[in-house]
């Protein structure tokens, strides 16, 4: 990436994983030959890590989902290359990018939720990634918001990432079609068993009454969950990412209304809600501009 945010090559390929840390030595390696064809000067490496991830040191602390296999992340590439790196979790990595090139560009108070199978987030304080004492901070997706909801891999029960997350809405999608068998979400899906949340926001958008009410369900939580957020935070613009935005205003326009309900009770201002603009290259926008950042305490 350039300074100014141009992507000037890219790499895609699956993560293994039971060794994630090799497939970014991988990609690192792929990149920088990709680059020198270019003629680029490349001075330095950013990283955006799935996991908690200790920044200061550039090591990987915990991943429910990947085995980095070496946690050490950042002496692993610098072993391998001559080049200053960073290394941050994921959607810290995003919300950097957010904050230098996106919808939120120059805010210091933001926060950014990444609404895919889970939910992850990044926030900005004062101008800096909040990390908090071992990099787990600011962990949104597991906010419990009905502690007698559903059963979550974090091991809590409730969290908001079992109700707005794409894996939630595919499960009540399903448990939706069951009650209601003439739902366009099965003839979508095909079967019951492959339902998705890109399926049940494809018959919302043909106005289909069994998948609005299934996605409303999961935006007036979210909106729950965001008026938590901003009591905590305070935040002056809330960024939304990831595929489950794709199903639109029948869950975003809820989500909208309900935190607005809140603000309102509370008599406080206003928030931003806004979609991010840099789309999937959000998270390699934000890695690459913490790269850049590396002299600073971002």
């Amino acid at each position: 990436m350039s300074r100014s945010g141009e992507l000037l090559t890219r790499v895609s390929v699956p993560t293994d994983p039971s060794a994630a840390t090799k497939t970014i030595i991988s990609v690192v390696d792929d990149l920088l030959g990709r680059v020198a064809d270019t003629g680029a000067d490349v001075t330095a490496i950013g990283i955006g890590a799935a996991g908690f991830v200790e920044h200061s040191a550039g090591r990987m602390t915990f991943s429910p989902n990947l085995n980095y296999g070496d946690p050490q992340i950042r002496d692993a590439v610098r072993a391998r290359v001559d080049l200053p790196v960073a290394v941050d979790n994921d959607a810290n990595a995003a919300a950097w990018g957010e904050h230098t090139f996106g919808a939120a560009r120059g805010s210091d108070h933001l926060a950014l939720l990444l609404l895919g199978t889970g939910i992850g987030s990044g926030f900005i304080i004062d101008g800096r990634v909040l990390r908090g004492l071992t990099g787990a901070a600011a962990e949104f997706g597991h906010m419990v918001v009905d502690p007698a909801g559903p059963q979550c891999p974090c091991g809590l029960r409730g969290c908001i990432e079992q109700f707005a997350s794409g894996l939630a809405i595919a499960r009540e999608g399903r448990a939706a079609v069951e009650k209601d068998p003439a739902s366009s979400i099965l003839s979508f899906a095909g079967s019951v068993e492959e339902i998705t949340a890109e399926h049940v926001g494809r018959a919302a958008r043909q106005f289909d009454e069994t998948a609005r009410e299934v996605l409303r369900v999961a935006g007036v939580m979210l909106g729950l969950a965001l008026g938590n957020l901003v009591n905590i935070f305070d935040p002056e613009v809330i960024v939304l990412g990831g595929g489950v935005i794709q199903t639109g205003e029948p869950m975003l326009g809820a989500a909208r209304d309900e935190l607005n309900k809140r603000l309102a009770a509370q008599k406080r201002r206003p928030i931003r809600l806004d979609v991010t603009v840099l789309g999937k290259d959000i998270g390699i926008l934000g890695a690459a501009a913490l790269a850049l950042h590396l002299g600073d305490a971002v």
